[in-house]
């Protein structure tokens, strides 16, 4: 007895087309539906954020290098009406230094330099002044031409300053040290009174604002030069006169002065706090209302 096997079909050559015809149009389908997700997403995206790139991460961007400006050897002011008090923002370091042959942009850590992050402040400060009718600022350097101290108090002098704010970020070896201190003009200086008085309204403003640890006995110090050109530092409760030479910027304006280390670029907590456009924002909007209540 034969067994009859039954046979299996084999497609033919019009199914195999068929088949992958439904493939291809289910791959189609597939690819469709996903570009339209993407594209509703995106519309989405736009109408919450606005499309602004700072809603592309939670992280702080640092501050960014200022773009090439032509040379300036005259600082930026704003001519002072009568009643108004001139007020000198000196940004720390900026433009090419011919002793070294490089540009000075001070202190640099995790891809920040210093340079960027004062000139930033100074002219969001500056901006802040010139709209208030009370004051006259003036930028005593732009960062595009280097200007040594002794050119940036003069500038201060000849615009008649009331007061001058250096803006500096210090450095240190560890990354462990941080915190502000803001130097004063010395007790030599007919000066000093009225600066520490400015220096306290700064040190109690970045401490209790953005959390900033206050160097010494309440952040404000005195900083000297001794004969062997070695740093000196006092504290501001240390009321002696002495003849060693301190900043020159603080020494040569002829106003209440200050010089602010705002903090340490190599600490990642200070550079948190102080070295992001929305950080340079808030110190400087805090410098403004120093300067407002120094002055009533």
């Amino acid at each position: 007895m034969v067994t009859k096997t039954a046979r299996t079909r084999q497609p033919t050559r019009e199914m195999q087309r068929r088949c992958r015809r439904k493939r291809r149009a289910k791959m189609v389908r597939r690819l469709l539906y996903a570009a339209a997700v993407l594209l509703v997403s995106g519309a989405v995206a736009i109408v919450l954020y606005g499309g602004s790139p700072l809603h592309a991460s939670a992280e702080p961007q640092p501050v960014a290098a200022p773009a090439d400006t032509p040379a300036q050897a005259e600082p930026t002011a704003q001519p002072a009406a009568p009643g108004q008090y001139v007020v000198a923002i000196d940004p720390g370091h900026g433009g090419i230094n011919p002793n070294i042959g490089a540009e000075d942009w001070g202190s640099e850590a995790d891809g920040v330099r210093e340079s960027d992050v004062t000139l930033c402040t100074a002219q969001l400060l500056y901006e802040k002044l010139a709209a208030d009718d009370r004051f006259a600022p003036l930028l005593t350097a732009d960062g595009s031409t280097y200007l040594k101290p002794s050119e940036r108090a003069a500038a201060a002098k000849a615009a008649g300053a009331d007061l001058l704010l250096s803006i500096h970020l210090n450095s240190d070896a560890s990354a462990a040290t941080n915190g502000l201190e803001c130097y004063a003009a010395p007790p030599a200086l007919a000066a000093n009174a009225e600066s520490v008085r400015f220096g306290r309204l700064v040190t109690a403003a970045f401490r209790d604002q953005l959390g900033l640890t206050l160097r010494g006995w309440d952040g404000v110090r005195y900083l000297y030069f001794d004969a062997n050109n070695a740093r000196v530092v006092a504290e501001s409760s240390d009321t002696t006169v002495r003849s060693d030479p301190t900043f020159t910027v603080l020494e040569d304006c002829g106003c209440p002065a200050v010089l602010v280390e705002e903090g340490f670029i190599t600490n990642a907590s200070d550079r948190a706090a102080l070295c992001t456009n929305s950080a340079c924002e808030q110190a400087a909007e805090l410098y403004y209302q120093c300067i407002i209540d120094f002055f009533e």
